[in-house]
């Protein structure tokens, strides 16, 4: 069934409730929508002229049109957006429009895709407004025929394709959160388990999470095997992440004195000696890709991108050309996994780069956030995003700073890379509308454990059972989303306690667009 959501006059004023009451077989439904049967599946219409109510209506439901009727509409109230001035911005559709897409806007109630607009006699500023906002379909006057062969049209375009993971980076305690989200929207699946999913993309942390569910290894064995230790994963010990990179400390001071016995080399001497006498990295990462390697080489698991049973995709960064490299691609496929997963994770200046092919790899989040874009080129139409690299918010002064300087380092470099993850996103999403996106990220108390360093080893297990609880409520915040979604990729979603809550925000407190982008 197709839903649209029809602003525009009043009902008491005629318009859309008559046409729609004369179309055969037409009837009232008992939440107000007007239901009629279509080739190809009925239609459903919901009919409002506020602005607020429309709103109201999207944060309810999940539509596949929204179409915005500018005739007969007088001005009314003030303008919501800067930078719309003009009489449209009066308009119920000019508020409208201000309120689903605000000048800062990242997630909005409605994908742009599914806009349509209606404009009549001297239309043409309407129309013009309609383009700043970026609304592709703008229709004359049209017939509720034509109406609907343009919604059936649009709808068309939503076709199925794959259905991706993209995972980011985060350190530890950011695979632990990971895994909870995993966990939480695996609970849902009916018949599909996260493994069945047709592709997946990992970066550092997200990589080491995205090579093992390649192998067919779920999110409930990858938590309990770091954790514990399972039949196919070892519990990953400090010793494991945190081996200190003494092989590399040592020829390196051994040239800084030989250089100071020159006086030193460089434009500054005995100072840029010195400076060379630091590692790339505090760490080795040595005994971390040693374990990689020992679990992908194990019988029924493969090193290979080639052999495994779903593509995978690991994202890392050349460090002499700052490029992003995506390991799994042509042109990279021969890297065996665990030297790929070792590189997406060198995040200087905690890990030493990794020499693949004589070239030198650090961190895949230097350069991108989870690859979505790698998803999208290899035909995913449903993408699930997992995000844990989000700074911590504080209204106290000093919060930060208090906190020493490797906490101030990882606040400001999970501040850029949110930052340009959420420009990333506004882009992807305008370029292709057809993909439906769905974003899950720390949220209140999920923000305050994963706060500051990336090493939290002991965390984990609050990280992962917080992660997991806080992502079953935002998967409910957007229920009716996720549904419709997967199952036109034919996958049954459903709660597994059979019982919705009534209203629409969890019991985190979270909203659909803290969930979901362009839903």
């Amino acid at each position: 069934m197709h839903t649209v959501l029809y602003v525009g006059a009043p009902l008491d004023e005629g318009g859309a409730r008559e046409l729609l009451l004369m179309r055969e077989g037409a009837r009232r439904a008992g939440d107000g929508s007007f239901v009629y049967p279509r080739p190809g599946g009925n239609m459903r219409f919901y009919t409002v002229s506020d602005p607020a109510v429309a709103m109201r209506v999207l944060a309810e439901h999940s539509v596949d049109a929204l179409v915005i009727d500018t005739r007969d509409q007088p001005l009314t109230g003030a303008a919501d957006s800067a930078s719309q001035q003009g009489p449209f911005a009066l308009t119920r559709a000019g508020q409208l429009l201000a309120r689903l897409f605000p000048d800062d806007e990242l997630h909005a109630a409605v994908q742009r895709d599914r806009v349509i607009g209606i404009v009549g006699r001297g239309g043409a500023d309407a129309a013009f407004r309609f383009g700043t906002y970026r609304i592709r379909t703008v229709l004359d006057q049209p017939s509720l025929d034509v109406l609907e062969a343009q919604i059936a049209q649009q709808t068309e375009r939503l076709r199925s394709g794959k259905v991706a993971i993209c995972l980011a980076g985060g350190g530890v305690e950011g695979l632990f959160y990971e895994i909870g989200v995993l966990r939480a929207l695996e609970s849902f699946l009916v018949d599909r388990a996260i493994v069945d999913f047709d592709l997946f993309c990992g970066i550092s942390a997200g990589a080491l999470i995205g090579c093992m569910l390649a192998n067919g290894v779920g999110p409930d064995e990858i938590g309990r095997g770091l954790a514990g230790g399972r039949a196919r994963v070892d519990p990953i010990r400090r010793a494991e992440i945190f081996d200190p990179n003494l092989k590399e400390l040592g020829p390196r001071i051994a040239q800084a004195a030989s250089e100071l016995v020159r006086g030193g080399e460089g434009p500054r001497g005995a100072l840029s000696s010195l400076f060379r006498a630091v590692p790339g990295g505090i760490f080795a990462g040595d005994r971390l890709r040693d374990y990689l390697e020992r679990h992908l080489t194990r019988p029924g698991m493969s090193n290979h991108f080639d052999d495994l049973r779903r593509p995978l995709f690991v994202g890392a960064t050349d460090q002499d050309t700052s490029q992003a490299v995506v390991f799994g691609e042509d042109g990279f496929r021969h890297v065996p996994i665990h030297k790929a997963v070792r590189a997406s994770a060198a995040l200087v200046p905690f890990y030493a780069p990794e020499r693949i092919d004589g070239r030198y790899y650090i961190d895949g989040a230097f350069t991108r956030t989870t690859n979505m874009r790698v998803a999208v080129r290899q035909g995913a139409t449903m993408v699930i995003l997992i995000d844990p690299l989000v700074p911590v918010f504080s209204d106290t002064a000093g919060h930060v700073h208090g906190r020493g300087g490797v906490y101030s380092t990882m606040q400001g470099l999970k501040a850029l890379i949110n930052g340009r993850f959420d420009k990333a996103v506004r882009a992807i999403r305008e370029m292709h509308p057809e993909v439906s996106f769905y974003l899950f990220r720390p949220y209140g108390d999920e923000m305050r454990i994963l706060g500051g360093s990336p090493m939290k080893y002991f965390y984990r297990r609050e990280v992962e059972d917080v992660a997991y609880r806080n992502t079953v409520d935002k998967i409910r915040a957007s229920y009716d989303d996720l549904q419709r979604d997967f199952s036109r990729h034919g996958i049954t979603f459903r709660d597994p306690e059979e019982a919705r809550t009534e209203h629409h925000l969890g019991a985190a407190g979270v909203s659909r667009a803290q969930l979901g982008i362009g839903l």
